[in-house]
């Protein structure tokens, strides 16, 4: 038997994980919208809500491979160096040493034709670690960037906490909330969604299914409005593991 959970846990979901990506078609909608109405696109939320598999999965996938080239970029020790070291490692053809952030991202894209996005994830680590100069050369390079008017976005998802943060940056950049999306905690309808439709499509059947169901996104929520999209991985990765990982089962609530 194999013993591999086919739940994320706390893995964001990715392109390939598409087929099974559910319970957010409003939001990768709109954020789609966004993405032909602006360069910049702020999306933000509590955490554990799914930021990061929405832009990595569900807006990536409403692209084809021509026209989406996606740079992931998390600050590491500092953020202008981490998004260079990304554009280089993209890079096919000699790009100079010293070259601005526009003409790297240039030559990036007549290596591919391909659009790029440039997606900075958990970016409130720049405000927790990043010290004042490492911000003010990010804000000017965003802003030099904006200017060049290269078949480039940026894409900003963080935690909403850190929004008030941004106010230097909406100083050089003002666009930067024109274009914003809150991605809420799951609605209970929504919740159902994942978890009837996830199982189906793993071959997963649910025992006592609108019970069972109702039963784990009350477990999940806590009694609060919303459930967390991590939360709930974590749960049904447990529940799989006690249901048909186990030998002999430890749960009746799943069966394989």
């Amino acid at each position: 038997m194999n013993h591999k959970s086919p739940f994320k846990f706390l893995q964001p979901y990715t392109r390939e994980d598409r087929a099974i990506f559910f319970g957010r078609d409003e939001e990768i909608e709109q954020l789609y919208k966004m993405v032909f109405q602006a360069d910049i696109i702020l999306v933000y939320g509590q955490s554990g809500t799914g930021k990061t598999s929405l832009v990595q999965c569900g807006l990536a996938s409403r692209f084809q491979p021509t026209d989406w080239l996606d740079l992931f970029v998390r600050r590491k020790d500092n953020i202008n160096d981490s998004l260079r070291e990304a554009l280089l490692r993209m890079a096919q053809s000699p790009v100079r040493e010293g070259a601005s952030l526009s003409q790297l991202v240039k030559s990036v894209y007549l290596d591919y034709f391909r659009p790029v996005f440039l997606i900075f994830d958990q970016f409130e680590e720049l405000f927790i670690f990043g010290e004042k100069p490492e911000q003010q050369q990010f804000i000017q390079d965003i802003a030099q960037l904006q200017e060049a008017g290269l078949s480039c976005k940026v894409i900003i998802v963080m935690r909403e906490e850190y929004l008030a943060h941004l106010y230097d940056f909406e100083k050089v950049i003002p666009e930067i909330y024109n274009k914003r999306l809150r991605v809420e905690p799951m609605g209970g309808q929504n919740a159902h969604q994942v978890i009837q439709q996830s199982c189906e499509k793993l071959g997963i059947q649910i025992v006592d299914a609108p019970r069972t169901i109702r039963k784990i996104t009350e477990n999940v929520s806590g009694g609060k409005a919303g459930v967390q999209l991590s939360y709930l991985q974590v749960y049904l990765d447990r529940l799989w593991h006690e249901a048909v990982g186990a030998s002999p089962p430890q749960s009746s609530l799943l069966t394989q």
